[in-house]
């Protein structure tokens, strides 16, 4: 009886301290959780989380780009990232076998790749490859093994080549060279419009919590983008372009502009040589510069036509002045002559254009003075860039009084487009005041965004007006009868009235000029039709022609161009069109 008493309080006491040390453990043990370190406290949250659960970004769609009339010019495809969680691998030889020739690595290497680190502990994503083709994706994807993770990379598609590869630039992927992003064109200017918004996302490496835990993903693609450009006239000036350099012993390149000057778009824009898309060699990445926008260059004779315009409008020249012309004149140090070196007697103002006449330009010039030259001349946009919704342009160069570089003899032969230099779509935006009625309309490449369901036109905007409407129809008088009379201009296309200047430009050297000789000239033509009602403008320009001059190279050139421009726009000659308006009909019915 004793004895049982004894054992009976010995196991309470037993009993009685064990509930105290695990009441004292669990305090313990609560103090530690309650108390622990933040910095630990977050170490081993941050671990768990890096083990169970990744965060990835989630790409939106980058928007596509259209010509003018629906034909895609850049259009997406996706290459995609390889990845594995190892710690979801149950077979990890069988993967290895499987995946090692679909990514491209040796089996040992990706078995290894498998395997718990020196802690015993398996990393919680591997990357396996860092781009494979859509089929490879798809490949790996069929096998179903568990832990693959396969990122989508979009890349970018241009269905027309070279032809608009200069205008819509490019898309390139992270190289470590550049960021995942567009350069160049459409591309690199709109880039945030193309682009989106992605968002990022934690999922869970386990794939039962992977599949309950559904999370809103949604992102905002990137806007489509239609373009002024029309596909066919972009074909017809590149072909015209090309088939002329490319037979040319001394060419090494040109531009071929079109535009609609009532409302500044820009229907064709091609360069030679052109860029390839896709190819991000260095030698082909010298050409991925739309050299329309981006390359400057002494513009020569058609420059005169703004300072047709310019003395109009200035009031101190009118269509009764005239000049004695020797021919050759000197001032601020250096010779002023005509192309020919010859004296033309006594010209009045329009013949100073028809003729071309440098000395005429540079008297006009003289007699109106620096300050109020250079204030008319930016009022064209000569000096500054014109705004155009392109990746890469140029300013152009304009030395004023003041300037460091500045001189009288630079003054005058800016008169004839020589000390000054532009970039063709300057020299094509100046000249359309004339065709516009002296307003510049802001030049675009953008028609409209398409923003999910909404489309977004883009409105047509006047930027400056130059010079008044009775002035630009004086000036667009005057060029008509440049292409008429002038006896140098290889240029006849009857049935239309066309308004025109030809150029051509010394190249500048170190010390002046490059002599004269075949292919040491830039040659150009300008001109907009109908004259009376232009509905579109061009601009060619050759570089280093071996027939020098713009009259025999630019303008017969322009001749093909305009006799198949026509018939792509559906322009009708003089006469028909006069009839139809007479009828009360529309001769420009399609939308240009």
């Amino acid at each position: 009886m004793i004895r049982d008493e004894t054992l009976s309080r010995r196991l309470t006491l037993v009993g009685v301290v064990l509930i105290g040390i695990s009441l004292v453990l669990l305090a313990r043990l609560l103090s530690f959780q309650f108390r622990m370190n933040p910095e630990i406290k977050q170490a081993l949250e941050d671990q768990a989380k890096n083990r169970y659960q990744q965060t990835v970004e989630v790409l939106p769609k980058r928007g596509q780009i259209f010509d003018r009339n629906g034909h895609l010019l850049a259009t997406n495809s996706f290459e995609y990232r390889i990845g594995i969680s190892p710690n979801q691998v149950v077979d990890r030889q069988a993967v290895a076998i499987a995946l090692a020739p679909l990514v491209g690595l040796p089996e040992n290497r990706l078995y290894n790749l498998l395997q718990p680190n020196a802690d015993g502990m398996f990393p919680p994503y591997v990357l396996l490859a860092s781009r494979v083709s859509a089929d490879v994706g798809q490949a790996i994807a069929d096998l179903d093994v568990p832990g693959i993770i396969i990122e989508p990379l979009p890349i970018r598609i241009y269905p027309q080549g070279e032809l608009t590869a200069q205008i819509v630039g490019f898309f390139a992927g992270s190289d470590g060279a550049r960021a995942s992003q567009g350069y160049y064109g459409v591309e690199g200017f709109y880039q945030t419009l193309l682009a989106g918004q992605s968002k990022r996302v934690t999922k869970s490496n386990i794939p039962l919590l992977e599949e309950s835990q559904t999370q809103a993903t949604r992102v905002r693609d990137g806007m489509d983008l239609i373009l002024t450009i029309d596909r066919d006239l972009q074909y017809l000036a590149q072909e015209v372009l090309a088939g002329f350099l490319e037979e040319d012993p001394t060419a090494t390149g040109g531009t071929i502009l079109i535009m609609n000057p009532r409302n500044g778009e820009i229907l064709a824009m091609a360069n030679y040589p052109d860029f390839r898309p896709g190819d991000l060699s260095e030698d082909n990445m010298r050409y991925a510069r739309n050299q329309a926008i981006a390359d400057v260059y002494e513009p020569g004779s058609v420059f005169k036509v703004v300072t047709m315009a310019l003395a109009l409008d200035a009031g101190t020249h009118d269509l009764d002045w005239s000049y004695y012309d020797p021919g050759c004149f000197e001032a601020g140090g250096v010779a002023i002559c005509n192309w020919d070196r010859t004296s033309h007697g006594n010209p009045d103002f329009a013949q100073v254009f028809i003729d071309s006449l440098n000395t005429g330009t540079a008297t006009i010039y003289k007699e109106i003075g620096p300050y109020t030259v250079y204030p008319k001349l930016r009022e064209f946009g000569i000096g500054s860039p014109t705004g155009v919704d392109l990746e890469g342009e140029s300013p152009g160069i304009l030395v004023e009084p003041g300037d460091s570089l500045w001189s009288e003899a630079q003054f005058l032969n800016n008169s004839y487009g020589q000390g000054v230099s532009v970039t063709p779509l300057q020299m094509l935006t100046a000249a359309n005041a004339i065709a516009n009625d002296g307003l510049i309309m802001q030049p675009h490449i953008v028609k409209a965004r398409i923003d999910g369901g909404q489309v977004i036109e883009t409105q047509p905007a006047a930027i400056r007006r130059p010079i008044s409407e009775e002035v630009a129809h004086k000036a667009r008088d005057i060029m008509i009868r440049v292409l008429r009379e002038s006896n140098e201009i290889e240029f006849e296309f009857p049935g239309y009235t066309i308004a025109g200047k030809t150029g051509t430009a010394e190249i500048p050297a170190p010390y002046g000029y490059e002599p004269f000789a075949p292919g040491n000239s830039i040659a150009s033509f300008l001109a907009f039709l109908p004259a009376d009602d232009p509905v579109v403008s061009i601009l060619i320009k050759l570089d280093r022609p071996w027939g020098y001059w713009g009259s025999l190279t630019a303008a017969p050139l322009a001749q093909e161009l305009l006799e198949r421009l026509v018939v792509l726009m559906e322009i009708p000659p003089d006469n028909l069109r006069y009839q139809l308006v007479a009828q009360g009909g529309n001769p420009f019915a399609r939308e240009y």
